[in-house]
């Protein structure tokens, strides 16, 4: 079987819409270069293109010389469908898949058309395509998925691997690449569940390449085309980890436990505590969570900020209220995008979405817009959203706005927002967890679900199980994440509802006219603002570090939410 290596490569940017970094020094050695030198380990492959821009066709000479690879030159224009796949895997590049819609790190790095028109010109069996940017590729893994693919030929034309990206390529058959070009689909679409087609999942098939267990269940980007995958390649190359499975794997879990980012990698802001369904059953709202008002916009102009100095951060607009009913939420947005903020995401029960809305998410780029349907059925919907008055919630109506804003945006040739209808997954609603998950991704292509939190014991569980693993370890988001409230309190994370957690206030003694921000409740205790009043401040200050710190002893009888909450091991 002749199977051939394809990287494509891009000097200036990357699929992700990120800096490309293939020039940039790993160790001394550019990243195209090391990324080709690992390629050129495996054995069982016939030879390594690279394919560039014309325009930068000399660059990439000039890096490549010595190596065996080809350098060509094309002028081939994006996928039709690139800025949907850059849309929706931007919340989950640390994993293969996982994508909004079944995206996968598989959708990033291919171009069937332009490998189509290179296997034409240089026929083969079956390429191997490669993220450039990949300095830690396994060549065994490597060569160990092209035998499978030569062993199973005439039963897949696909064999990939459960890995973090960056790790190997995947091989695709020549018939298939041909065939994603005709069709103009992404990959992904080819391994991801069709509830009108449903058959086994390809990971549990043969053509999914067995990788080591530690390095299937690792966690971490791979591939030099991000801030923080950025640093987590640094990290390992100045540790002088070896590229081994084993060994990799266990970088990327020292790493995960211990890399804390000059800012958070992804905030999540209130807007507002208002909103339109204070009684709903299944999410914390009103009284349960106090009126602490609306967040000034200054607040959130600082956070984005922050956030714009690194390439890959993350804002929803979410918390314990519906940002739509923020008088300012469209200038809200238009700051933030001014800013550069890689991922903007929306929460929403959907009853904002008035027209001039829907146009403003789009203006805006809103990637992702979460919409909150506790319910398959009318009456289910309506008993979940508004208890003390079900009349209220329309899931008809609700469904029409959707309809409307999926119209809207097909009129404008927008890739996003990508609509997410969400259901809780509780006791009151498991019955209709399997309609409620087919049916909408039949009808719009994403759907999540999200299981029940009881909040650190601050609600009444509603959970039909708790899915906490047995084993207690350190929190997962305390290095990533955080929760800024509407009043302008930052806090750990979104199970503290009532900020008993907050570390500190934004803006008390901020720039731009951003002094004065107290809460409903006065001023912030001059404890609380030990440390600084800039996110970056406080999300690497002492209040936060000790929090940590405990987490990893693990010590959490001091913490007020922390011993009895559920939600530890989720990213």
């Amino acid at each position: 079987m002749h199977v051939v290596a394809v990287l494509i490569a891009d000097l200036e940017t990357t699929p992700l819409g990120t800096r490309s970094r293939l020039e940039d020094l790993l160790a001394g050695v550019p990243v195209l270069r090391r990324t080709v030198d690992r390629v050129a380990a495996a054995t069982a492959l016939d030879g390594i293109v690279v394919l560039a821009p014309s325009a930068q066709l000399e660059r990439a000479v000039a890096l490549l010389a010595g190596t065996p690879a080809r350098v060509s030159p094309h002028d081939a224009p994006p996928t039709p469908w690139a800025g949907l796949v850059r849309t929706a895997r931007k919340w989950s590049l640390d994993g293969w898949r996982g994508g909004v819609g079944g995206t996968s790190s598989l959708d990033e790095y291919v171009h069937p058309t332009l490998i189509a028109a290179l296997i034409r010109e240089r026929p083969c069996d079956a390429v191997a395509v490669v993220p450039p940017a990949a300095p830690c590729l396994d060549p065994a893994i490597l060569d160990e998925m092209i035998r499978l693919h030569a062993r199973q030929r005439g039963e897949s034309r696909l064999t990939f691997t459960q890995a973090p990206p960056g790790v190997t390529g995947v091989l695709y058959e020549a018939s298939l690449i041909a065939e994603l070009a005709e069709k103009n689909i992404p990959p992904g679409w080819v391994i991801s569940y069709k509830p009108d087609a449903p058959a086994k999942d390809l990971a549990l098939m043969s053509c999914c390449f067995q990788a080591p267990a530690a390095l299937t269940h690792a966690v971490g980007r791979l591939i030099a085309d991000t801030d923080t995958a950025w640093d987590r390649l640094t990290s390992l190359f100045a540790a002088g980890v070896p590229l081994d499975p084993a060994s990799i794997a266990r970088g990327l879990d020292g790493f995960e436990q211990t890399f804390v980012p000059p800012v958070p990698h992804e905030v999540e802001i209130e807007l507002t505590t208002d909103d339109p369904y204070p009684d709903a059953v299944l999410r914390p709202r009103g009284g349960r969570v106090g009126d602490r008002g609306e967040i000034r916009v200054g607040v959130v102009e600082q956070i984005a900020r922050e956030l714009a100095q690194r390439d890959d951060s993350l804002i929803v607009l979410g918390g314990c209220g519906d940002p739509l009913c923020h008088p300012k939420f469209v200038e809200i947005l238009r700051r933030i995008r001014r800013h550069g903020v890689y991922g903007v995401a929306v929460r929403t029960t959907g009853l904002g979405l008035s027209d001039a809305v829907v146009d403003a998410l789009m203006d805006h780029q809103v990637d992702v817009l979460e919409v909150q349907i506790d319910g398959w059925t009318p009456p289910t919907y309506a008993a979940m959203t508004s208890a003390a008055d079900p009349a209220r919630a329309d899931l008809a109506a609700l469904i029409d706005r959707i309809d409307r804003l999926d119209s809207r945006r097909r009129e404008r040739l927008s890739p996003a927002p990508i609509v997410v209808p969400q259901m809780v997954k509780a006791r009151q609603t498991v019955q209709e967890l399997r309609d409620f998950y087919d049916g909408w991704l039949r009808r719009n292509g994403a759907v999540g679900i999200v299981g029940y939190s009881h909040c650190g014991g601050q609600l009444e569980s509603h959970a039909v199980m708790s899915m906490a693993p047995p084993t207690r370890e350190p929190c997962r988001r305390l290095g990533s994440r955080c929760v800024v409230l509407a009043d302008g309190r930052v806090t750990l994370c979104d199970q503290d509802i009532r900020g008993v957690l907050a570390v500190g206030r934004l803006g008390m003694h901020g720039q731009d006219g951003l002094n004065g921000l107290d809460g409903p409740d006065g001023p912030a205790d001059p404890a609380d603002l030990k440390g600084g009043d800039t996110l970056a401040r406080l999300w690497r200050g002492a209040r936060w570090e000790a929090v940590r710190r405990a987490h990893q002893a693990p010590s959490l009888a001091e913490l007020p939410l922390c011993p009895r909450c559920d939600e530890w091991h989720r990213p």
